[in-house]
């Protein structure tokens, strides 16, 4: 005779995809998208083989160009990365409990009808990040194509081993899959740099308007943090 058995479930190695509306977004995206589409109409890409659309250089001179609404838009971006980040047990002795950020790069992405972004990740950050100025013609009913994709960073192995099986539970039914998540004018996400990550084709006939960037912690108690060797 079977006995029930209390199974306790418990899904592991997740990955963060943090989601956020940025305050005052509106008065913020109408600067930006200005600022983006004057570039765009004045400069050339930026080369860039993962990219089928304008893209503006990945440096920090957006922040001069796009004026103040970068500042505003930055701020709760930092905000969230200090929130969402904190020292492991290996870190030395410090004056807090969490790392402050900065922003190290960001650029700003055009896609036009037949735009896209193939798969890549952002080596050496440990957090990356997608704002979105103007999400075009795109609506969670689908049709435009744009969405950002996110792909497992087990790659394929779990559908290679067994492409006819799944768990049972649906928070792992995305095992060896990408997730997609719909652009919506004044949403960010931030994910780890190492997340390989992509742009469906854009097939929407208004432009749709994003800025990237990367953000590095920034800890003056300990300089040489990127050098300290583990002792074991």
């Amino acid at each position: 005779m079977s006995k029930e058995m209390e199974i306790n479930v418990r899904p592991i190695f997740s990955t963060p995809l943090l989601v956020f509306t940025i305050p005052d977004h509106d008065r913020i995206n109408k600067a930006l998208r200005e600022k983006i589409l004057e570039r765009e109409a004045s400069r050339p890409p930026e080369a860039d083989h993962e990219v089928v659309g304008w893209s503006s250089p990945h440096d920090m001179s957006m922040m001069e160009w796009a004026g103040k609404a970068m500042e505003d838009l930055l701020s709760p971006v930092i905000e969230v990365a200090t929130q969402a980040t904190e020292f492991s047990e290996r870190a030395p002795a410090l004056t807090s409990a969490q790392p402050r950020w900065q922003v190290v790069e960001t650029w700003a992405n055009v896609q036009r009808k037949g735009g896209s972004n193939a798969v890549h990740p952002h080596p050496g950050t440990f957090w990356s990040g997608v704002y979105y100025v103007d999400a075009g013609a795109i609506s969670r009913e689908g049709g435009c194509g744009g969405e950002l994709q996110l792909f497992d960073p087990r790659g394929c192995l779990p559908v290679m081993l067994a492409p006819f099986l799944r768990y049972t539970v649906p928070e792992l039914h995305d095992a060896g899959k990408s997730i997609s998540f719909t652009p919506e004018a004044g949403k960010c996400v931030l994910f780890p740099g190492w997340l390989s990550h992509s742009v469906s084709l854009y097939k929407g006939e208004q432009p749709r308007i994003s800025i990237a960037f990367n953000l590095d912690p920034l800890i003056e108690e300990f300089p040489d943090w990127r050098f300290t060797k583990s002792k074991s």
